[in-house]
């Protein structure tokens, strides 16, 4: 049947006197956005196209509790550019809301959209925190709309065409305690398209002693280009705590790194196109700025800078910053099909939300010149809010006090639930020595020469003075980031290991279907340049010692011939194709197939490895000794288990299934889960004198 058509609103004239006349909306109607489909949820869609010297809104309709409002200042249409704010009855969301946007950018047009203030997720009514039915609601359930009643949830697709330029500049998504939230954003970009992205999160009602106390928060953001069906960009983030043993603790995201390191904001920025050049540079600058105020950073053509604290030094901040600055690297195309468009990823963690409308306010400077204004300059208050204070400048209000004495996080007393995940098939056999084998710390795969990120954080400062760091900050930082590098990447390792499988008839396809997964995998490692380094030197090195482990059985087991011809033809495809990178996880997970170890023990046991690569860095910068660091590697088996229960419990049992798409659910639902981890990590490349080499 013909679908039921949506009663939109169009925006009234006298919001958007600029808006073109009936006939030019006519004109476009084959470049508008594929129409709305009937959901209970806000509904939106805007059009922007060029018309005559300057962009104009041609489309602008909205459904409640979705409100499009555009803003046609005299500032933006002397800039020859169009700005909507994108709000909703009541500021924020509650229970079982949903928002679907669709945006349209034509060729050659400028599009801005902001907010009129901060997103407020309300809490969940009838919460039972112990409640089977409160499980975590994935990327996937944005698909669903009766995955999750409770759940909040927003989409947003937008299709860019050439030379058009859209910025997406929101005020910050505020989580209430016990709400949950659920994001997905998708953008489709045409030859020399470009696009400023802002995905920002607050810790919450942090003067209400509500500080990242929701249940659960997810986000994705998609890049594609067009006439492509995988993306080329991942930027994940999935942070739930009702998995595990995360809902007993104070602070599993590591959003504490210390006594003068409490980040209460965290953003991603994504930058892509010529048109933002400028705020790419202006990021990177500010990057290595705030590095260099502690350590030696190294300039962009390879020289030493000694703590050079001059880049940014007018941006006035009241605490701590990270800024994780990373280039995209385009593996997915090979050279003669490149785009000639920069991708850079920016990370930044903030101690108030006021930091973070600073410093994008200053990053965002360029964009004055293409629409008029300014992002974000509304929002920063007077500076005389501010006293300066050990280098710093730090907020001198009453509610600091008051923010402090509620939010100090402390060691949690509950009771440890106990662990789900059974170790009982790696208790003899063949495939236990495999295991115990691929655990090795002699194994020749070069993983001791990553230090993830840890190397960053101790020379920022971040455990404390280098003469005595504090074993805690160490410990808590080693079980949040391998929690969140489990997270991410047991999924890939699970839809490698179903690829190992294999018989004569179908080994083009897993060959096919293996190669599309280490895509996938590139795209969401992209954003953090050296964990991509990372994931793919080790990559290579297990691929290259497998081969030669399993053609030692090849010649009297068809099995393992089978093996090494995949194997093989994986490093030939490696070497000749750019397209084709070699990302640990999904290797991993195929090797451990091929050696018959079960996919939850070969999760296991590279989250083993994860964990014991962190300590043994940590052990040699100095950090820890080695018998604490045996204490530590033990307290890591929990962080492990973590990130294995929620990057599986959207699986649902596919641990036997025979190709990619039958876990495609589990790779929908691919997300880190320490933000400020991922703030840290990038830092790595700015060091001016490395022990490691990511």
């Amino acid at each position: 049947p013909p679908p039921v058509p949506c009663p939109m609103a169009p925006c009234p004239r006298y919001l958007s006197g600029y808006i073109g006349a009936t006939q030019r909306v006519k004109s476009v109607m084959a470049r508008r956005p594929p129409p709305l489909r009937t959901v209970k949820s806000g509904l939106g869609r805007l059009a922007a196209t060029v018309v005559g010297p300057s962009t104009e809104l041609t489309e602008v309709a909205h459904r409640s509790p979705t409100r499009i409002i555009p803003i046609g200042t005299s500032a933006v249409q002397r800039a020859g550019a169009a700005l909507a704010a994108v709000s909703s009855y009541g500021g924020g969301m509650v229970r079982g809301d949903g928002q679907e946007l669709h945006v349209a950018v034509d060729e050659g047009a400028k599009l801005g959209l902001v907010t009129q203030g901060a997103t407020r997720i309300y809490r969940r009514s009838g919460y039972l925190s112990s409640s089977p039915s409160n499980a975590a609601v994935s990327a996937s359930a944005l698909d669903n709309d009766n995955a999750n009643a409770d759940t909040c949830r927003a989409t947003l697709h937008a299709t860019i065409k050439a030379n058009g330029l859209l910025v997406v500049a929101p005020d910050p998504l505020v989580p209430f305690s016990q709400s949950s939230f659920a994001q997905r954003q998708t953008f489709e970009l045409d030859a020399d398209a470009s696009l400023v992205l802002v995905d920002w999160f607050g810790a919450g009602r942090v003067v209400s002693g509500e500080r990242w106390d929701f249940d659960f928060l997810s986000s994705r953001c998609d890049l594609m280009f067009v006439g492509n069906k995988d993306p080329f960009l991942i930027e994940s983030l999935s942070l739930d705590r009702r998995q595990g043993n995360i809902h007993s603790q104070e602070d599993p995201f590591c959003f504490t790194a210390g006594p003068a390191a409490r980040f209460d904001a965290f953003a991603s920025v994504i930058l892509h196109g010529s048109a933002v050049e400028e705020v790419s540079k202006r990021f990177e600058a500010l990057s290595k700025g705030l590095a260099g105020e502690f350590t030696r950073v190294r300039s962009s053509g390879g020289n030493h800078v000694e703590n050079d604290t001059s880049i940014g030094h007018d941006l006035t901040l009241g605490g701590r910053v990270l800024l994780g600055f990373s280039k995209v690297e385009h593996y997915e195309c090979s050279e003669s099909q490149k785009p000639n468009e920069s991708t850079y990823v920016a990370r930044l963690a903030t101690t108030t939300n006021e930091d973070m409308y600073r410093v994008l306010h200053d990053c965002m400077l360029p964009l004055k010149e293409e629409f008029g204004t300014e992002f974000y300059k509304d929002r920063i208050h007077g500076s005389s809010a501010y006293k300066q204070v050990n280098g710093f400048d730090v907020p001198n209000n009453k509610h600091e006090k008051i923010r402090q004495a509620k939010c100090i996080p402390q060691e949690s007393t509950a009771t440890k639930s106990p662990r789900s995940i059974a170790a009982s098939s790696i208790l003899g056999g063949h495939a236990s020595w495999c295991a115990f084998m691929l655990a090795d710390s002699g194994l020749p795969t070069g993983s001791f020469a990553h230090s993830a990120g840890i190397e960053s954080a101790s020379q920022l400062g971040l455990f404390g003075p280098p003469s005595n760091p504090e074993l805690s900050l160490v410990s808590k930082y080693i079980n949040a980031a391998t929690r969140s590098a489990v997270q991410a990447i047991t999924p890939f390792v699970f839809a490698g290991h179903s690829l190992s499988t294999l018989s004569g008839e179908n080994l083009d396809d897993r060959f096919h279907d293996w190669c599309r997964l280490d895509r996938f995998a590139h795209a969401a490692l992209a954003a953090n340049g050296p964990g991509c380094k990372a994931s793919l030197d080790q990559g290579h090195g297990i691929l290259r010692v497998a081969i030669q482990w399993l053609e030692s059985d090849a010649k009297t087991n068809a099995q393992s011939a089978e093996a090494v011809a995949m194997l093989r033809r994986i490093q030939k495809e490696i070497d000749d194709s750019p397209a084709t990178t070699g990302h640990i996880g999904p290797l991993f997970g195929l090797i451990g197939g091929f050696l018959g170890i079960d996919s939850d023990v070969t999760c296991r046991v590279l989250g083993y490895c994860t964990a014991r690569d962190m300590i043994s860095a940590a052990v040699r910068l100095n950090l820890v000794g080695p018998i604490a660091g045996v204490t530590v590697l033990h307290c890591a088996n929990e962080a492990v288990d973590d990130g294995i229960m929620h990057a599986t419990s959207s699986i649902a049992d596919n641990s036997e299934s025979t190709g990619v798409d039958d876990v495609s659910a589990a790779l929908k639902n691919v997300a880190t889960c320490s933000p400020v981890v991922e703030s840290i990590h990038p830092t790595h490349d700015m060091l001016a004198v490395p022990l490691f080499r990511t």
